[in-house]
């Protein structure tokens, strides 16, 4: 038989057809004869790994981890240009020519060089960066990881949906130094967070810088921001504190806590979505991300506390922003008009009134600067002195005093009431602790509409609401019951 083709003759001797012969028929070589790719000794070392008595019955993760560390020097050079899909990739996940194509990227990315990769490449030294593999302490893991976030983020999208929480997972279970987080999404929001918190302590530049940073709605993307961006980050942070103080003087909560939530702490899954081993699962810490975000261990489980929610970009704080942006153009008239923000109709008097007072502050002229010269004094007596002369008559004028009664005469005092009879008696039974569920009803007027009537006219005189809900129930506010009866 022939190394290339397997012959084989027959003569058949068919009395009915004829003799016929079957000639040499070429056949393609079989799997078993087909000349195997060779295996790296180290890799059939690592694979065996997996076959030891300790790897039945412990974790994959375990096995993971043990393989790569038995790997972390290896280096390759067969490249592999095929793109394939893998969740959760491993090593035992792959074969012999993915596991030889991987560590030759690894061996390329470990230079200097970032190439594309396939996918499962990508993730897959994401996972040994966070289990220490190929790193001599945590400080350089870190760091690689950073750089491999950087350079490949984009690139692959469960690496950027991932890579927030990964750095800060990294970060706490290594206890390494939180200002390391510096520039990540999550030590960036909430430093954002913080200081809008602590407004009354940080000047225009910081709290414009969190605005913009926070805000749905980009004040540096408004035609109104390029034309006067001084006027409009005195404006914003002027309206912003306005607001804040008016929360805490009228309302149950701050406003940010309004806009963001409040802390609540939960149970946290570490490095979710990856695969690692927790080679110390039985410690006890806390470690401190920022004033408003905390990771604690407690005997190896961990809980989070934190704002959760939504940590991007916050919606109801682009309409406050938007609605300074409308203040600002309808103020000045240079632009076309622009709706407010879907906010209370309350706020938005308020940033109104705000943005006026901050307009007229900075557009007034410069006031004029005054020398006297003290040296023209003299010149300036003895000039009076000649007039007073002049002036002087022999016989005063007798000067009629007038009395200060026949003379003075106060206007009257408007007792009329800005408010409809509709909305008296809605006020009048919440200050006697009447029917006003009945009276909104006797009127055909919801009850809310009713308080946002009665607030948005009385605004003008006491600068506040006088309505507040507690629930569904309105209440007048106790400081203003007395005055108000003046307009019932």
């Amino acid at each position: 038989m022939d190394d290339q083709f397997d012959t084989f003759d027959l003569f058949l001797d068919d009395t009915f057809s004829g003799t016929k012969v079957y000639r040499d028929i070429p056949l393609k070589n079989s799997r078993r004869t087909e000349k195997r790719a060779e295996v790296p000794a180290e890799i059939s070392a690592m694979k065996e790994l997996a076959f030891t008595p300790e790897a039945y019955w412990k974790t994959s993760s375990w096995l993971f981890r043990q393989q790569g560390l038995f790997m972390k020097d290896y280096t390759d050079d067969q490249p592999f240009g095929e793109d394939f899909a893998v969740y959760y990739p491993t090593y035992r996940d792959m074969s012999t020519e993915q596991l030889r194509g991987y560590f030759s990227w690894r061996t390329i990315v470990r230079h200097g060089e970032f190439p594309d990769a396939p996918q499962p490449f990508i993730i897959l030294y994401t996972y040994e960066l966070i289990n220490l593999i190929g790193a001599d302490s945590p400080e350089e893991a870190f760091f690689l990881l950073r750089s491999h976030i950087d350079n490949y983020g984009e690139r692959c999208p469960e690496l950027q949906k991932n890579s927030a929480k990964w750095l800060t997972d990294f970060a706490a279970f290594y206890q390494l130094p939180s200002e390391l987080l510096e520039g990540t999404q999550d030590f960036d929001f909430d430093c954002s967070v913080l200081t809008l918190y602590n407004w009354e302590e940080k000047d225009d530049d910081e709290l414009f810088s969190a605005v913009s940073r926070l805000s749905a709605y980009q004040p540096e993307r408004s035609a109104m921001y390029e034309k006067n961006p001084e006027l409009f980050k005195r404006a914003l942070c002027k309206s912003y504190s306005a607001v804040a103080v008016y929360f805490l003087k009228n309302r149950k909560c701050t406003l940010e806590e309004k806009l963001f939530g409040k802390l609540v702490e939960i149970k946290h899954r570490l490095f979710e979505g990856a695969v690692f081993f927790d080679t110390e699962p039985r410690r006890s810490f806390i470690y401190e991300v920022s004033r408003i975000h905390t990771l604690e261990c407690r005997s190896g489980e961990w809980f989070c506390r934190k704002l959760y929610g939504n940590r991007g970009r916050n919606k109801p704080l682009g309409e406050i922003v938007r609605t300074v942006d409308s203040a600002l153009r309808e103020r000045t008239g240079d632009l076309h008009k622009l709706a407010p923000g879907s906010i209370s109709s309350v706020y938005i008097k308020l940033i109104t009134k705000t943005v006026g007072e901050v307009a007229e502050e900075m557009c007034r002229p410069p006031e004029r600067h005054i020398e006297i010269d003290l040296s023209a004094l003299d010149g300036i007596r003895s000039a009076a002195d000649i007039i007073r002369d002049r002036l002087i008559v022999d016989e005063e004028e007798d000067i009629e005093l007038v009395s200060a009664e026949e003379t003075t005469s106060l206007p009257e005092t408007d007792t009329d009431s800005p408010l409809e009879e509709s909305e008296r008696e809605f006020l009048k039974a919440l200050l006697d602790g009447g029917d006003w569920s009945g009276t909104a009803r006797r009127y055909n007027v919801l009850p809310t509409i009713l308080c946002d009537s009665v607030n948005e006219k009385l605004f003008d005189i006491f600068s506040d609401t006088v309505i507040e809900f507690d629930g569904d129930t309105p209440s007048v506010i106790e400081d203003y019951a007395g005055d108000i009866q003046q307009y019932i």
